[in-house]
Protein backbone atom coordinates (compact mmCIF):
# COMPACT_ATOMS: atom_id res chain seq x y z
CA UNK A 1 0.00 0.00 0.00
CA UNK A 2 2.92 2.34 0.62
CA UNK A 3 4.02 2.24 -3.02
CA UNK A 4 0.42 2.71 -4.17
CA UNK A 5 0.28 5.77 -1.94
CA UNK A 6 3.47 7.19 -3.47
CA UNK A 7 2.23 6.44 -7.00
CA UNK A 8 -1.07 8.19 -6.29
CA UNK A 9 0.68 11.28 -4.94
CA UNK A 10 3.11 11.47 -7.86
CA UNK A 11 0.39 10.85 -10.46
CA UNK A 12 -1.89 13.43 -8.88
CA UNK A 13 0.82 16.06 -8.63
CA UNK A 14 1.76 15.46 -12.26
CA UNK A 15 -1.83 15.96 -13.36
CA UNK A 16 -2.36 19.15 -11.39
CA UNK A 17 0.97 20.58 -12.55
CA UNK A 18 1.06 19.60 -16.21
CA UNK A 19 -2.60 19.39 -17.28
CA UNK A 20 -3.96 22.40 -19.23
CA UNK A 21 -6.01 23.77 -16.36
CA UNK A 22 -6.06 26.77 -14.05
CA UNK A 23 -4.79 26.75 -10.51
CA UNK A 24 -8.10 26.40 -8.67
CA UNK A 25 -9.47 25.19 -5.35
CA UNK A 26 -9.27 21.57 -6.50
CA UNK A 27 -5.53 22.21 -6.81
CA UNK A 28 -5.53 23.68 -3.30
CA UNK A 29 -7.46 20.62 -2.07
CA UNK A 30 -4.90 18.20 -3.49
CA UNK A 31 -1.70 19.97 -2.47
CA UNK A 32 -3.07 20.77 0.99
CA UNK A 33 -3.84 17.08 1.39
CA UNK A 34 -0.27 16.21 0.40
CA UNK A 35 1.05 18.68 2.97
CA UNK A 36 -1.08 17.24 5.78
CA UNK A 37 -0.24 13.65 4.77
CA UNK A 38 3.52 14.30 4.55
CA UNK A 39 4.27 12.03 7.51
CA UNK A 40 2.79 9.13 5.53
CA UNK A 41 5.81 9.46 3.24
CA UNK A 42 8.08 8.84 6.24
CA UNK A 43 5.86 6.03 7.47
CA UNK A 44 5.57 7.22 11.06
CA UNK A 45 4.87 10.22 13.25
CA UNK A 46 6.68 10.86 16.50
CA UNK A 47 6.32 13.54 19.15
CA UNK A 48 9.03 13.05 21.78
CA UNK A 49 7.71 15.88 23.97
CA UNK A 50 4.50 13.86 24.46
CA UNK A 51 6.23 10.45 24.38
CA UNK A 52 4.00 9.46 21.48
CA UNK A 53 4.93 7.49 18.37
CA UNK A 54 2.70 5.83 15.76
CA UNK A 55 3.43 3.94 12.54
CA UNK A 56 1.39 3.98 9.35
CA UNK A 57 -0.20 0.64 8.50
CA UNK A 58 -1.77 -0.79 5.36
CA UNK A 59 -5.18 0.31 6.63
CA UNK A 60 -4.08 3.91 7.17
CA UNK A 61 -2.51 4.03 3.69
CA UNK A 62 -5.70 2.57 2.21
CA UNK A 63 -7.76 5.38 3.75
CA UNK A 64 -5.42 8.08 2.44
CA UNK A 65 -5.22 6.55 -1.05
CA UNK A 66 -9.01 6.27 -1.18
CA UNK A 67 -9.39 9.98 -0.51
CA UNK A 68 -6.82 11.01 -3.13
CA UNK A 69 -8.26 8.66 -5.77
CA UNK A 70 -11.76 10.08 -5.27
CA UNK A 71 -10.42 13.64 -5.46
CA UNK A 72 -8.43 12.89 -8.63
CA UNK A 73 -11.36 11.09 -10.25
CA UNK A 74 -13.69 13.98 -9.46
CA UNK A 75 -11.19 16.54 -10.76
CA UNK A 76 -10.58 14.69 -14.02
CA UNK A 77 -14.30 14.14 -14.53
CA UNK A 78 -14.96 17.83 -13.96
CA UNK A 79 -12.18 18.83 -16.37
CA UNK A 80 -13.37 16.40 -19.07
CA UNK A 81 -17.14 16.80 -18.89
CA UNK A 82 -17.49 20.46 -17.91
CA UNK A 83 -18.59 22.78 -20.68
CA UNK A 84 -15.44 24.18 -22.35
CA UNK A 85 -17.07 27.59 -22.59
CA UNK A 86 -17.70 27.61 -18.84
CA UNK A 87 -14.02 27.65 -17.96
CA UNK A 88 -12.32 28.82 -21.15
CA UNK A 89 -13.00 32.49 -20.40
CA UNK A 90 -12.00 34.29 -17.20
CA UNK A 91 -14.64 34.18 -14.43
CA UNK A 92 -17.48 36.68 -14.45
CA UNK A 93 -16.10 38.65 -11.51
CA UNK A 94 -12.91 39.34 -13.47
CA UNK A 95 -14.71 40.80 -16.47
CA UNK A 96 -17.46 42.78 -14.71
CA UNK A 97 -16.28 46.32 -13.83
CA UNK A 98 -19.75 47.22 -12.52
CA UNK A 99 -19.29 44.90 -9.56
CA UNK A 100 -16.17 46.68 -8.33
CA UNK A 101 -18.01 49.53 -6.60
CA UNK A 102 -20.24 47.04 -4.79
CA UNK A 103 -17.22 44.97 -3.72
CA UNK A 104 -15.44 48.12 -2.56
CA UNK A 105 -18.40 48.97 -0.32
CA UNK A 106 -18.43 45.40 0.97
CA UNK A 107 -14.70 45.62 1.69
CA UNK A 108 -15.14 48.89 3.58
CA UNK A 109 -17.88 47.31 5.66
CA UNK A 110 -15.65 44.32 6.37
CA UNK A 111 -12.83 46.55 7.57
CA UNK A 112 -15.14 48.53 9.87
CA UNK A 113 -16.93 45.52 11.34
CA UNK A 114 -13.71 43.50 11.60
CA UNK A 115 -11.99 46.34 13.41
CA UNK A 116 -14.98 46.73 15.70
CA UNK A 117 -15.05 43.02 16.61
CA UNK A 118 -11.32 42.83 17.29
CA UNK A 119 -11.55 46.03 19.35
CA UNK A 120 -14.21 44.38 21.53
CA UNK A 121 -11.94 41.36 21.90
CA UNK A 122 -8.87 43.40 22.84
CA UNK A 123 -10.58 45.99 25.06
CA UNK A 124 -11.92 43.22 27.24
CA UNK A 125 -8.28 42.71 28.29
CA UNK A 126 -5.77 44.95 26.48
CA UNK A 127 -2.81 42.96 27.81
CA UNK A 128 -3.87 40.06 25.58
CA UNK A 129 -2.14 41.82 22.68
CA UNK A 130 1.18 41.30 24.47
CA UNK A 131 0.45 37.81 25.79
CA UNK A 132 3.17 35.37 24.77
CA UNK A 133 1.09 32.23 25.29
CA UNK A 134 -1.77 31.63 22.87
CA UNK A 135 -3.63 29.55 25.46
CA UNK A 136 -3.68 32.62 27.69
CA UNK A 137 -5.27 34.58 24.85
CA UNK A 138 -7.94 31.93 24.39
CA UNK A 139 -8.72 31.58 28.09
CA UNK A 140 -9.14 35.22 29.12
CA UNK A 141 -11.85 36.35 26.75
CA UNK A 142 -14.67 35.01 24.60
CA UNK A 143 -13.72 33.74 21.17
CA UNK A 144 -16.83 34.88 19.28
CA UNK A 145 -15.78 38.49 18.68
CA UNK A 146 -12.32 37.36 17.57
CA UNK A 147 -13.76 34.66 15.29
CA UNK A 148 -16.11 37.10 13.58
CA UNK A 149 -13.32 39.66 13.31
CA UNK A 150 -11.36 37.07 11.33
CA UNK A 151 -14.30 36.33 9.04
CA UNK A 152 -15.06 40.00 8.37
CA UNK A 153 -11.37 40.58 7.67
CA UNK A 154 -11.16 37.72 5.16
CA UNK A 155 -14.15 39.10 3.25
CA UNK A 156 -12.63 42.58 3.38
CA UNK A 157 -9.26 41.47 1.99
CA UNK A 158 -10.78 39.47 -0.86
CA UNK A 159 -13.40 42.09 -1.80
CA UNK A 160 -10.78 44.85 -1.72
CA UNK A 161 -8.48 42.81 -3.95
CA UNK A 162 -11.25 42.08 -6.46
CA UNK A 163 -12.40 45.71 -6.49
CA UNK A 164 -8.79 46.85 -7.05
CA UNK A 165 -9.06 49.45 -4.30
CA UNK A 166 -5.50 49.58 -3.02
CA UNK A 167 -6.23 51.69 0.05
CA UNK A 168 -8.94 49.27 1.20
CA UNK A 169 -6.64 46.32 0.52
CA UNK A 170 -3.88 47.85 2.65
CA UNK A 171 -6.36 48.55 5.46
CA UNK A 172 -7.80 45.02 5.35
CA UNK A 173 -4.34 43.45 5.17
CA UNK A 174 -3.19 45.53 8.14
CA UNK A 175 -6.17 44.28 10.13
CA UNK A 176 -5.34 40.68 9.20
CA UNK A 177 -1.73 41.18 10.29
CA UNK A 178 -2.83 42.69 13.60
CA UNK A 179 -4.94 39.59 14.25
CA UNK A 180 -1.88 37.51 13.35
CA UNK A 181 0.19 39.46 15.87
CA UNK A 182 -2.35 38.66 18.58
CA UNK A 183 -1.79 35.01 17.74
CA UNK A 184 -4.31 33.84 15.12
CA UNK A 185 -3.18 33.06 11.57
CA UNK A 186 -6.52 31.88 10.17
CA UNK A 187 -7.44 35.16 8.45
CA UNK A 188 -4.06 35.53 6.76
CA UNK A 189 -3.97 31.95 5.45
CA UNK A 190 -7.53 32.00 4.09
CA UNK A 191 -7.00 35.41 2.47
CA UNK A 192 -3.75 34.38 0.77
CA UNK A 193 -5.32 31.22 -0.66
CA UNK A 194 -8.33 33.14 -1.97
CA UNK A 195 -6.13 35.78 -3.60
CA UNK A 196 -3.88 33.16 -5.23
CA UNK A 197 -6.87 31.47 -6.86
CA UNK A 198 -8.41 34.79 -7.88
CA UNK A 199 -5.10 35.98 -9.34
CA UNK A 200 -4.74 32.77 -11.33
CA UNK A 201 -8.25 33.21 -12.75
CA UNK A 202 -7.33 36.56 -14.31
CA UNK A 203 -5.12 34.91 -16.95
CA UNK A 204 -5.89 32.39 -19.71
CA UNK A 205 -5.56 28.71 -18.88
CA UNK A 206 -1.93 27.58 -18.75
CA UNK A 207 -0.31 24.18 -18.94
CA UNK A 208 1.38 24.11 -15.58
CA UNK A 209 1.98 25.71 -12.24
CA UNK A 210 5.61 26.17 -13.23
CA UNK A 211 4.44 28.82 -15.71
CA UNK A 212 2.76 30.57 -12.81
CA UNK A 213 6.01 30.95 -10.93
CA UNK A 214 4.94 34.35 -9.67
CA UNK A 215 2.02 32.85 -7.75
CA UNK A 216 4.06 29.88 -6.56
CA UNK A 217 6.83 32.21 -5.34
CA UNK A 218 4.30 34.54 -3.71
CA UNK A 219 2.59 31.66 -1.96
CA UNK A 220 5.88 30.20 -0.72
CA UNK A 221 7.11 33.60 0.48
CA UNK A 222 3.82 34.29 2.26
CA UNK A 223 4.00 30.89 3.96
CA UNK A 224 7.58 31.47 5.13
CA UNK A 225 6.80 34.95 6.43
CA UNK A 226 3.66 33.66 8.12
CA UNK A 227 5.48 30.83 9.86
CA UNK A 228 8.38 33.06 10.85
CA UNK A 229 6.17 35.76 12.32
CA UNK A 230 3.98 33.25 14.13
CA UNK A 231 6.95 31.47 15.64
CA UNK A 232 8.65 34.71 16.66
CA UNK A 233 5.59 36.16 18.38
CA UNK A 234 6.37 34.60 21.77
CA UNK A 235 9.86 36.13 21.56
CA UNK A 236 8.69 39.55 20.33
CA UNK A 237 5.91 39.84 22.91
CA UNK A 238 7.76 38.45 25.88
CA UNK A 239 9.10 40.87 28.47
CA UNK A 240 10.36 38.08 30.73
CA UNK A 241 13.99 37.10 30.04
CA UNK A 242 13.92 37.60 26.24
CA UNK A 243 17.44 36.20 25.85
CA UNK A 244 16.37 32.83 27.19
CA UNK A 245 13.31 32.84 24.96
CA UNK A 246 15.47 33.47 21.90
CA UNK A 247 17.60 30.45 22.76
CA UNK A 248 14.49 28.34 23.31
CA UNK A 249 13.11 29.53 19.97
CA UNK A 250 15.84 27.72 18.03
CA UNK A 251 15.09 24.49 19.87
CA UNK A 252 11.34 24.19 19.57
CA UNK A 253 10.40 26.10 16.41
CA UNK A 254 10.34 23.01 14.17
CA UNK A 255 8.47 20.96 16.76
CA UNK A 256 5.80 23.67 17.16
CA UNK A 257 5.41 23.96 13.41
CA UNK A 258 4.90 20.24 12.94
CA UNK A 259 2.59 19.81 15.93
CA UNK A 260 0.39 22.71 14.84
CA UNK A 261 0.06 21.51 11.27
CA UNK A 262 0.92 18.08 9.85
CA UNK A 263 1.94 16.09 12.94
CA UNK A 264 -1.15 16.89 15.03
CA UNK A 265 -3.74 15.60 12.54
CA UNK A 266 -1.47 12.66 11.66
CA UNK A 267 -1.17 11.68 15.31
CA UNK A 268 -4.91 11.92 15.94
CA UNK A 269 -5.56 9.95 12.74
CA UNK A 270 -3.22 7.08 13.64
CA UNK A 271 -4.13 6.99 17.33
CA UNK A 272 -7.83 6.74 16.51
CA UNK A 273 -7.21 3.92 14.05
CA UNK A 274 -4.99 1.96 16.42
CA UNK A 275 -7.49 2.26 19.27
CA UNK A 276 -10.38 1.19 17.04
CA UNK A 277 -12.39 4.35 17.75
CA UNK A 278 -15.81 3.91 16.13
CA UNK A 279 -18.49 6.59 16.39
CA UNK A 280 -21.06 5.67 13.74
CA UNK A 281 -23.06 8.01 11.52
CA UNK A 282 -24.61 9.50 14.63
CA UNK A 283 -21.37 11.46 15.06
CA UNK A 284 -22.00 13.23 11.76
CA UNK A 285 -25.61 13.98 12.75
CA UNK A 286 -24.52 15.23 16.16
CA UNK A 287 -22.32 17.83 14.42
CA UNK A 288 -25.25 19.43 12.56
CA UNK A 289 -26.21 21.73 15.50
CA UNK A 290 -22.93 23.56 14.79
CA UNK A 291 -24.83 25.21 11.94
CA UNK A 292 -27.21 26.89 14.39
CA UNK A 293 -26.77 30.54 15.33
CA UNK A 294 -26.18 31.17 19.07
CA UNK A 295 -25.65 27.47 19.77
CA UNK A 296 -23.60 28.33 22.86
CA UNK A 297 -26.47 30.34 24.37
CA UNK A 298 -28.75 27.38 23.69
CA UNK A 299 -26.46 25.17 25.76
CA UNK A 300 -25.47 22.98 22.81
CA UNK A 301 -22.10 21.27 23.27
CA UNK A 302 -20.85 19.41 20.21
CA UNK A 303 -18.14 16.77 20.61
CA UNK A 304 -15.47 16.49 17.92
CA UNK A 305 -13.44 13.45 16.89
CA UNK A 306 -10.51 15.03 18.70
CA UNK A 307 -12.44 14.90 21.98
CA UNK A 308 -12.72 11.11 21.66
CA UNK A 309 -9.01 10.64 20.90
CA UNK A 310 -6.96 13.17 22.89
CA UNK A 311 -8.64 12.34 26.20
CA UNK A 312 -9.74 8.68 26.25
CA UNK A 313 -7.03 7.33 23.91
CA UNK A 314 -3.97 9.56 24.38
CA UNK A 315 -4.89 10.54 27.95
CA UNK A 316 -3.75 14.12 27.43
CA UNK A 317 -5.08 16.50 30.12
CA UNK A 318 -7.63 19.00 28.83
CA UNK A 319 -5.54 22.02 29.87
CA UNK A 320 -2.62 21.08 27.60
CA UNK A 321 -4.46 19.68 24.59
CA UNK A 322 -3.43 21.43 21.42
CA UNK A 323 -3.46 18.93 18.55
CA UNK A 324 -5.45 19.74 15.46
CA UNK A 325 -8.19 17.33 14.42
CA UNK A 326 -8.20 14.77 11.59
CA UNK A 327 -10.98 14.76 9.04
CA UNK A 328 -9.93 11.41 7.56
CA UNK A 329 -9.92 9.91 11.03
CA UNK A 330 -13.41 11.19 11.75
CA UNK A 331 -14.67 9.92 8.39
CA UNK A 332 -13.33 6.43 9.05
CA UNK A 333 -14.68 6.42 12.60
CA UNK A 334 -18.15 7.16 11.26
CA UNK A 335 -18.46 4.15 8.96
CA UNK A 336 -15.18 2.62 7.85
CA UNK A 337 -13.80 2.80 4.32
CA UNK A 338 -17.30 3.20 2.82
CA UNK A 339 -17.77 6.40 4.82
CA UNK A 340 -14.38 7.65 3.59
CA UNK A 341 -15.62 7.15 0.01
CA UNK A 342 -18.95 8.89 0.74
CA UNK A 343 -17.45 11.95 2.41
CA UNK A 344 -14.59 12.21 -0.09
CA UNK A 345 -17.19 12.28 -2.88
CA UNK A 346 -19.34 14.78 -0.94
CA UNK A 347 -16.48 17.20 -0.24
CA UNK A 348 -15.08 16.95 -3.77
CA UNK A 349 -18.53 17.49 -5.25
CA UNK A 350 -19.16 20.47 -2.97
CA UNK A 351 -15.85 22.07 -3.96
CA UNK A 352 -16.67 21.59 -7.66
CA UNK A 353 -20.19 23.00 -7.19
CA UNK A 354 -19.09 26.08 -5.22
CA UNK A 355 -16.24 26.67 -7.67
CA UNK A 356 -18.74 26.71 -10.54
CA UNK A 357 -20.90 29.22 -8.66
CA UNK A 358 -17.83 31.37 -7.99
CA UNK A 359 -16.92 31.26 -11.67
CA UNK A 360 -20.32 32.71 -12.64
CA UNK A 361 -20.64 35.09 -9.70
CA UNK A 362 -20.07 38.81 -9.77
CA UNK A 363 -21.05 40.48 -6.51
CA UNK A 364 -21.04 37.26 -4.46
CA UNK A 365 -17.62 36.02 -5.62
CA UNK A 366 -15.91 36.99 -2.36
CA UNK A 367 -18.19 34.57 -0.50
CA UNK A 368 -16.85 31.57 -2.43
CA UNK A 369 -13.26 32.80 -2.32
CA UNK A 370 -13.58 32.99 1.49
CA UNK A 371 -15.50 29.73 1.95
CA UNK A 372 -13.60 27.37 -0.33
CA UNK A 373 -10.23 27.69 1.48
CA UNK A 374 -11.98 26.37 4.59
CA UNK A 375 -13.24 23.33 2.67
CA UNK A 376 -10.01 22.66 0.79
CA UNK A 377 -7.23 23.62 3.22
CA UNK A 378 -8.48 24.06 6.77
CA UNK A 379 -10.73 21.03 6.35
CA UNK A 380 -7.79 18.64 6.84
CA UNK A 381 -7.25 19.73 10.43
CA UNK A 382 -10.91 19.84 11.42
CA UNK A 383 -13.84 17.60 12.25
CA UNK A 384 -17.39 17.84 10.87
CA UNK A 385 -18.50 20.16 13.66
CA UNK A 386 -15.62 22.58 13.12
CA UNK A 387 -16.15 22.71 9.34
CA UNK A 388 -19.88 23.33 9.86
CA UNK A 389 -19.17 26.02 12.44
CA UNK A 390 -16.68 27.87 10.24
CA UNK A 391 -18.95 27.56 7.19
CA UNK A 392 -21.80 29.06 9.18
CA UNK A 393 -19.63 31.97 10.22
CA UNK A 394 -18.33 32.74 6.74
CA UNK A 395 -21.83 32.67 5.20
CA UNK A 396 -23.41 34.69 8.02
CA UNK A 397 -20.75 37.41 7.94
CA UNK A 398 -21.03 37.66 4.16
CA UNK A 399 -24.82 38.04 4.40
CA UNK A 400 -24.36 40.90 6.88
CA UNK A 401 -21.82 42.59 4.62
CA UNK A 402 -23.96 42.01 1.51
CA UNK A 403 -26.91 43.65 3.25
CA UNK A 404 -24.69 46.58 4.26
CA UNK A 405 -23.37 46.96 0.69
CA UNK A 406 -26.86 46.73 -0.79
CA UNK A 407 -28.18 49.47 1.51
CA UNK A 408 -25.23 51.77 0.80
CA UNK A 409 -25.41 51.16 -2.96
CA UNK A 410 -29.17 51.80 -2.98
CA UNK A 411 -28.81 55.04 -1.01
CA UNK A 412 -26.09 56.25 -3.38
CA UNK A 413 -28.17 55.50 -6.47
CA UNK A 414 -31.25 57.21 -4.99
CA UNK A 415 -29.30 60.46 -4.61
CA UNK A 416 -28.23 60.50 -8.25
CA UNK A 417 -30.43 62.53 -10.65
CA UNK A 418 -31.98 60.68 -13.61
CA UNK A 419 -29.90 60.74 -16.78
CA UNK A 420 -32.44 62.89 -18.58
CA UNK A 421 -32.56 65.55 -15.86
CA UNK A 422 -28.79 65.59 -15.61
CA UNK A 423 -28.36 66.19 -19.33
CA UNK A 424 -31.12 68.83 -19.36
CA UNK A 425 -29.47 70.73 -16.54
CA UNK A 426 -26.16 70.60 -18.36
CA UNK A 427 -27.77 71.93 -21.56
CA UNK A 428 -29.49 74.76 -19.68
CA UNK A 429 -26.21 75.69 -18.06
Amino acid sequence: MYFLFLFTIIAGASYFIFAPRRFDFLSVFFFSGVMYMCFAILGYVELPSYYLSYTYTSRSYAIIVTFFLVLLAGTIARDVFASPAAYAAPPAYVEDPDARDYLAILAAGGVMLGAGCIAVYVLNDPWLVLAADKREVLEHTGARSRAYAEMFTIHAVLAAYLSRRHFLLVAAAALALFILFIGFRFAVVMSVLGILVAASARSPAVRALYRRWVFCAAGAAAALVLVGVRMLLPVLKSTDNPGARVREFDEFVLNILLVNEAAGPALIFLAGLESGTHLGYGHFLSALPSLLVFMAEAGIDVQTYNDYVQGPVLEIPAEVRGFADSNLGSWYAVGGISAVVIFSCAYTGLVIFLSSLMHRARRSCSLYLAWLPILTFFNFRNDFAQVFYLSKQVVLTWLLLAAFAAVVAASRSSRRPPDGMDSSAAAAG
